[in-house]
């Protein structure tokens, strides 16, 4: 899936949120002078209590980044790392997952890619006990499968009911310990009257003796719809997490200040969300988000990186659409700004929350348990998907009458393959990152994993293609040891498939490839910091897209060869 413009602006937009919260002057106070008018010093608050609450959600099926790109972010085993070093800080904190931990969908996939998201899923339910996980709300993405796969994986964690199908033994609400700091936890949004919901199990959390309340939020209308459902239960609820993502490889970390506050942790296991409470002695008089200076410098760097990344879109975008991409970048270095220049002062008796995001990029490190529990599941995924294909026709189905079919880059038969009537096309590709694409798995050992093969061969599940995840190798030697049968992304990949084109060279190709088709691959979970006009420089040059000059060999603008070595240290660590 291709992330779309107006998917990225809407969730761009959404990013700004309030500075603060600043009362208004009593009447007539503008007019004395500014010696009476300055307030003394506040005295620092009593508190009666702390604690430290830590949430991930929409995890969405994803179990460790694919390893495409360098930077990507999240995974099972630096959450758990993270988690480690959190609780030597803060000994007593709770970990909460806010759900859609198990599927990427709630459709659920049939045959080999049904069985290997299933497995996955079981695996994930098993990393969340070695998380230590207080609770795990169930969202929509959980019960792809039904109720009964979600109590049977649940394990030792408790799980909170968000009004979907129930499921046996689920909680309405919980009680948990965050250090010192009693906290009454709910999920909703799936059922009927969701805002009802939230009152009756707020105020029976209460009763119980919660000193804060949080409600893990499933709204089907998202961020929006988890404001309206936050008002609705103003004084009830002091912290909303949104549990669902419409889109959980986009949607961005982001807060509202409310009342009450509402936190948003980017998806896919990407990021943690750490929630430090202080709780006033006596019964709090409102409840007001501290970001702190650690947690201003992080969101002005996450206001940095989405103007610089909405900037690099631009630029790949339609001429119709650059107007909307700039007036979004006006709005979000409007809102840095402010945000930079505010100063935070928490009302006297609040209950104050400091929250914290956490990007799980490649410095946080792996935790050998929870990496010992994905390198199994490698194992039993390659283990279980060559099994299965073995039931799988042998190629793919011919193609219909008139359909063109993958040929590959070398012949394997009676149509000429790619290499035979474009050599220094072929040349060139041998020399890019393209030629050795299906190596980066086999380096990995994902080679038989269905989730990433798609993008590291030509045709899957085509005509001409390769079908069987053991049969990769079939159709053609290969090109300069590169694109052996199916393996690698070859030609056809970008230019579509070439049978006709090889019976009628005049046509039946596409000579232009836009950004979109590269997109295909290239998606936000994938490639991060995808900029078709940054990348293009690798697989385009003198033999691919320009004529060579007399004795010029050839290679991508890229490549640092010849006058590009300004352009390659400028794309330095771009994948």
């Amino acid at each position: 899936m291709r992330p779309r413009p107006d998917r990225f602006l809407a969730a761009a937009l959404l990013l700004a949120a309030a500075a603060g919260c600043r009362e208004a002057p009593p009447s007539g106070e503008a007019a004395r002078p500014p010696a009476v008018a300055t307030p003394p010093p506040a005295a620092a608050p009593a508190v009666a209590a702390r604690g430290t609450l830590v949430f991930k959600a929409s995890t969405a099926g994803q179990i460790v980044p694919c390893g495409c790109s360098p930077d990507q972010r999240g995974g099972l085993p630096r959450a758990a790392a993270e988690l480690k070093k959190l609780r030597a800080d803060s000994p007593g904190l709770a970990y909460l997952e806010a759900g859609d931990l198990l599927f990427e969908s709630t459709v659920p996939r049939k045959g080999p890619s049904g069985a290997q998201a299933e497995l996955k899923a079981r695996t994930l339910a098993r990393g969340e006990e070695l998380l230590g996980a207080a609770a795990r709300a169930i969202g929509a993405r959980d019960l792809a499968l039904g109720a009964q796969f979600v109590a049977e994986t649940r394990g030792t964690i408790p799980l909170l009911d968000a009004g979907g199908m129930p499921v046996a033994g689920a909680h309405a609400t919980l009680l948990v310990k965050a250090g010192e700091v009693p906290v009454g936890v709910l999920a909703a949004g799936l059922g009927p009257d969701p805002a009802q919901t939230v009152r009756a199990r707020a105020a029976e959390l209460r009763r119980q003796g919660a000193r804060a309340v949080v409600l893990l939020a499933h709204p089907r209308g998202g961020w929006q719809e988890a404001q309206r459902l936050a008002q609705a239960a103003l004084g009830q609820i002091d912290l909303v997490v949104l549990g669902h993502l419409d889109d959980p490889a986009t949607d961005p970390n982001r807060s509202d200040p409310g009342p009450p506050i509402l936190l948003s942790v980017e998806g896919q296991g990407q990021s943690l969300v750490r929630v430090d409470l202080q709780v006033p002695a006596g019964t709090p008089s409102g409840v007001f988000l501290e970001r702190g200076e650690a947690g201003k410098q992080a969101e002005l760097k996450e206001l940095d990186d989405r103007i610089a990344r909405l900037g690099q879109q631009a630029r790949s975008a339609p001429e119709e659409m650059r107007p909307l991409y700039a007036q979004k970048v006006r709005e979000l270095e409007q809102r840095r700004a402010q945000l930079a220049s505010a100063h935070e002062v928490a009302p006297a008796g609040s209950l104050i929350i400091t929250a914290t995001f956490i990007p799980l990029g490649p410095g946080i490190g792996e935790e050998p348990d929870a990496r010992a529990l994905v390198a199994a599941y490698d194992e039993r995924v390659a283990e279980m998907n060559l099994r299965l294909a073995k039931e799988e026709p042998e190629t793919c189905p011919p193609p219909a009458r008139g359909e063109p079919a993958f040929t590959g880059i070398s012949s394997a038969g009676k149509v000429k393959g790619c290499a035979e009537c474009h050599l220094s096309a072929a040349q060139f590709w041998a020399k890019t990152g393209h030629s050795h694409a299906y190596e980066t798995l086999v380096g990995v050992r994902k080679q038989f994993s269905l989730d990433c093969v798609r993008c590291h061969v030509t045709g899957w599940q085509q005509p001409g293609g390769v079908c069987r995840i053991d049969r990769t190798e079939v159709g053609g030697p290969g090109f300069a040891g590169r694109g052996k049968g199916r393996q690698d992304v070859q030609c056809e990949m970008c230019h579509g498939p070439g049978s006709e084109h090889a019976k009628d060279p005049s046509g039946h190709i596409a000579t232009e490839v836009p950004a979109t088709v590269c997109m295909r691959c290239h998606e936000a979970a994938n490639s991060p910091h995808f900029d078709d006009g940054r990348y293009r420089p690798f697989i385009v040059g003198p033999g691919h897209g320009r004529p060579l000059r007399p004795g010029e060999k050839p290679h991508p603008l890229a490549s640092g060869s010849g006058p590009n070595e300004a352009l390659k240290a400028s794309l330095k660590g771009m994948q």
